[in-house]
């Protein structure tokens, strides 16, 4: 170790020299406080033992010099004095000193410390090189951050987020936010909304957006059905996430006239469907899994269809607001959020906006906050979009048949999203599929419930009798020991539309269809029937009520 010994004293100065090569150690000599300074420059010593009172410059005036060379090094300075009274050996320390030995020398405690402040001097290095590494880290981390910032944005250029259509707010816990939201024009002039909450926030959940827009947004641009991108997105998640990571989502489409709204509902809290004055109407129950968790072939992907009337509005959120906590941790909740769906709030988007913001007071936030506003109009075209050009349907017919025995019946699985994925291969067809689905899935429901096992719909005015009437459908299925079921699904083009005929019949005793339907507004049957009315341009009942027959226009 190399040692600056600061003495005026010649005797001093050749006791401590020796004492301290005994030791090992390189001794640098200075006979007052100017020469200390300078020859400090010279050798940068690791250690200075300092006297107190020495002419031309005392050891305090050395030591402030000294210290403004180090620009924030550590070299441990040790005051060697012959003062006892609490007042110099408080000065020894406030100007820079580190600790003081008093005269005469201990050679024992001398050495004791020397090593004491070797010891801290190699932390005080320790630390300051680990300081270096931390700053180039993070200004390495900042640099990756805006380089991934930069990749986000372009990858999430393409989305459209306000219009006149949609509003929409979002508020990250983290530089990344672990909520994603893209919205999109479709071929046929309507509109594509998808919102995800990632497993945490962060980086690490915002990392998933990359494969969801590139599938979304490519989806969206061929005109695939919400199904068909619910589908897609979860296909890629469940390849690219680890196992401990999902995406609570939501999928909504708004055909072109604003009329009808096509949603999927995984993991999100429901949603909410109010009228034009704000106040609610419908309560859509998230009933599916998120994305990213199920394997393809256990993926449910039936989307709710709901017509809707002009200046309907949708509100999709993430648990952000809900949970969002004020000073005393206590969570915003969903009463709170649903006080302001009473119509009396002339801008809900922005009352829940405030409110949320207010309660939280400026504490932390601990989740992505993503809220989204869609207003159920005809949807406006993008500025300097080409109109869109009509799609020349296909032009030669084809029929698909499909016959189920009692075998096919019992295995208890619906041959609709199989029929649905055949037909949806067909040239202008794909846009069509949650439609179809819708349709084809309540007359086979139909077909077998009420043809094949004769079961009688108003079991369900009641909520006991609802879970009885499934009940005894399971029994009846079980023990089922004839019957049968046909579906066919027919294609003809006429100039430059196509239309499909979904034809089911089955073996029961058929009804009277011509009766007038007993079902409610708010009753648990009926209601899907006329839906499929509104969806379809004719059905046709025939064959004393064992047969149906539904036409269905392909068209934008």
């Amino acid at each position: 170790m190399k040692i600056l010994v600061v003495d005026d004293t010649e005797a001093n100065r050749k006791l401590l020299a020796w004492m301290l090569e005994d030791d090992g150690h390189e001794v640098i000599e200075a006979e007052d406080g100017r020469q200390a300074v300078t020859l400090f420059a010279e050798y940068a010593p690791d250690l200075v033992l300092m006297d107190v009172m020495m002419p031309v410059m005392d050891g305090f005036e050395a030591t402030k010099a000294i210290k403004e060379q180090l620009q924030g090094q550590h070299v441990p300075i040790i005051f060697l004095t012959a003062l006892s009274d609490d007042a110099s050996l408080t000065k020894c320390l406030s100007i820079g000193g580190d600790d003081f030995l008093s005269k005469p020398i201990n050679e024992q405690v001398l050495q004791a410390k020397i090593k004491a402040h070797t010891r801290i001097k190699d932390l005080n290095e320790q630390l300051s090189r680990q300081n270096i590494e931390l700053t180039r880290l993070h200004q390495y981390t900042l640099r990756e951050q805006e380089i991934a910032k930069s990749v986000f944005e372009k990858a999430l250029a393409a989305s459209i987020f306000d219009s006149r259509n949609t509003r929409h707010y979002m508020s990250p816990a983290a530089t990344f936010n672990g909520d994603l939201l893209l919205v999109s024009i479709s071929p046929s002039g309507g509109l594509y909304a998808l919102m995800a909450d990632f497993t945490g926030h962060g980086l690490p959940a915002a990392i998933g957006a990359l494969p969801v827009s590139h599938a979304f947004l490519e989806a969206a641009q061929q005109g695939a059905s919400v199904s068909s991108i619910a589908r897609e997105v979860n296909k890629t998640l469940e390849k690219f996430l680890p196992d401990d990571m999902f995406a609570a989502a939501a999928i909504a489409e708004l055909n072109a006239d604003g009329t009808r709204l096509t949603l999927w509902l995984g993991g999100l809290p429901d949603a909410l469907l109010t009228d034009a004055r704000g106040a609610l109407k419908q309560r859509i129950v998230s009933t599916h899994m998120p994305l990213g968790i199920l394997e393809d072939q256990e993926f449910e992907r039936e989307p709710e269809i709901i017509e809707v009337a002009r200046g309907d509005r949708l509100y999709l959120y993430t648990d952000g607001i809900p949970e969002a906590r004020n000073p005393a941790g206590e969570m915003y909740g969903d009463q709170r959020l649903l006080q302001h769906f009473d119509g009396g709030s002339e801008d809900t988007f922005g009352a829940i906006i405030a409110d949320v913001t207010g309660y939280s007071g400026g504490s932390h936030q601990q989740d992505d906050i993503t809220l989204l506003e869609l207003s159920c109009m005809p949807v406006q075209p993008l500025p300097g979009a080409a109109a869109n050009t009509p799609r020349s349907a296909p032009n030669l017919p084809w029929t698909l048949t499909m016959e189920l025995g009692i075998d096919e019946l019992r295995k208890r699985v619906s041959p609709v999203s199989q029929i649905v994925d055949m037909i949806g291969m067909a040239p202008g067809v794909e846009p069509h599929k949650d439609y179809l689905h819708t349709i084809l899935a309540e007359l086979f429901a139909n077909a077998l419930e009420h043809g094949v096992l004769g079961l009688d719909s108003r079991l369900k005015q009641t909520e006991e009798g609802y879970l009885a009437y499934y009940r005894e459908r399971e029994q009846r299925l079980a023990t089922l020991e004839q019957g049968q079921l046909g579906i066919q699904v027919s294609f003809r083009a006429a100039g430059d539309q196509g239309h499909l005929t979904l034809s089911l019949h089955d073996s029961g005793p058929g009804f009277d269809w011509q009766r007038p339907s007993s079902a409610g507004d708010d009753a648990a049957f009926g209601r899907g029937m006329a839906l499929i009315d509104i969806l379809c341009d004719k059905v046709t009942y025939s064959a004393g009520g064992t047969r149906v027959d539904a036409e269905y226009s392909l068209r934008d």
